[in-house]
Parts: C-alpha cells; sequence; structure tokens
C-alpha cells in the first residue's frame, strides 16, 4: 500500500539547469559591464569550468572567475563581483518556478499520500527554492544534504527520510530525474522508483532501470494508479 511520496528537487520539481544557465549568463553580461576585459561568452565559459571544478553550489563562484580571469585590481574585483551576485540573484528570483501543474498535482496528492524530498543541495539554498517556487508547504520532511552529509545515490538520505514519515521503503514512492543519483539511491533503500524523464539531460533506455517513467510531472498521477 502507498503511503508516501518522496521527490527529488532541482530539474524535478523546478527546472534547476535552466535557471543556472539564464543566472549564469546574467551575471556573465553584469561583470562585463562593471569593466571586466573579456568576452560575455568567455565568463559564461569561466563560470561553468568553476561549477564543473568545485561543484554547482560552490558559493564562492563569482570569486574564483575574477581570479581566473586574472583581475588584479581590488576595485574592479569587488565591483564586478557584486555585480554578478546581484546579477544572478535577481534573475534566480525571476526564473525559479515549479514545474507545469506541479502545484496542482502536489496538491491533490497530498490529500491522500506523505509528501517529502530528498535533495543533494545544502539546507538553506533548498529551502529558498522551495519557497521561491511557492512549494515550501507542501513537504515534510525535506531531507538535504546538510541532514545526513551523505550524497546520493547513498540510500542514507532516503532511509532518513522515510524514518521520519514512519514509513517502510515499500509503502514509498520516489521520483527524480537522474538515474544514478536519484533511481540508484532509491533502490538501494528499498523504494519504488519513477525516473522523471522530463529532467532528464542524457536520458538511455537501455540503462533506465527505474520502475516507472513519467514524461510530465501531472503523469505520476498514472503511475499511482498502476501501483494502487
Amino acid at each position: 500500500m502507498l503511503k508516501a511520496i518522496l521527490f527529488d528537487l532541482d530539474n524535478t520539481l523546478i527546472d534547476f539547469s535552466g535557471f543556472k544557465r539564464e543566472s549564469a549568463l546574467a551575471a556573465a553580461k553584469a561583470m562585463r559591464k562593471a569593466g571586466v576585459k573579456e568576452s560575455e561568452k568567455a565568463i559564461y565559459s569561466r563560470i561553468f569550468e568553476a561549477y564543473e571544478r568545485f561543484g554547482i553550489e560552490y558559493r564562492s563562484t563569482f570569486t574564483e572567475v575574477l581570479r581566473s580571469l586574472g583581475v588584479e585590481d581590488r576595485n574592479l574585483f569587488e565591483h564586478a563581483r557584486q555585480a554578478a551576485i546581484i546579477a544572478y540573484t535577481k534573475k534566480k528570483y525571476e526564473l525559479i518556478k515549479p514545474r507545469q501543474k506541479a502545484i496542482r498535482t502536489l496538491s491533490a496528492l497530498r490529500s491522500r499520500y506523505k509528501l517529502g524530498i530528498v535533495t543533494d543541495a545544502p539546507k538553506d539554498k533548498a529551502w529558498q527554492r522551495l519557497i521561491l517556487a511557492g512549494l515550501d508547504h507542501l513537504f515534510y520532511p525535506v531531507v538535504t544534504f546538510s541532514d545526513t552529509e551523505a550524497k546520493k545515490p547513498s540510500p542514507a538520505p532516503f532511509l532518513r527520510a522515510l524514518e521520519l514519515l514512519k514509513v517502510m521503503p515499500k509503502e514509498a514512492l520516489f521520483v527524480g530525474d537522474m538515474l544514478e543519483r536519484d533511481i540508484i539511491g532509491a533502490k538501494k533503500a528499498g523504494m519504488i522508483t519513477c525516473l522523471a524523464k522530463y529532467g532528464c539531460h542524457d536520458f538511455s533506455e537501455e540503462e533506465n532501470v527505474a520502475d516507472y517513467t513519467i514524461e510530465k510531472f501531472e503523469d505520476i498521477h498514472e503511475v499511482i494508479n498502476s501501483l494502487e
């Protein structure tokens, strides 16, 4: 009997990759406008190089970018850094929205099931995104990297969420967009799994080990109907 549905956050509930691309571009434009003598394209590339090297949640990305560009003038350095932070933040507020029909679908599910989140994002950033997307009142628990210090596909964050919900693994469905992290991790924890194909970047049918696959967020209703 299905009692709980747990979700990944980034690219499952919100378009995280799209937000990162557009926010990085806004930051690159702001650095250029502040006086950095590189093209927007070059600065944008450096931002993603920093993400690749230090992680997508790295808190000193723009500092690292300016250092890598050899910006030595302290006034220009701080001007460009703060301009990038503000441009990035403004774009974040503009772009972080729930997937289409997500709030309506989740509100309907919440009347029948416990809903929770398991994400690799730090606690503060996960909650910021949930609040900006208007999803913050729909979930308990919200298990982040800060709670277990273990990233998917470790079963630890999934098991922590199940413990808080007081449900058995086979009584819970996990929905996520990454096969190697979300689906494999949830399977290790003994959960039923559903791949959010709409959020995948390199989908491979041959590698898809999820129990179910959905093309749109609201397709989760069909998965639940088949389980029941």
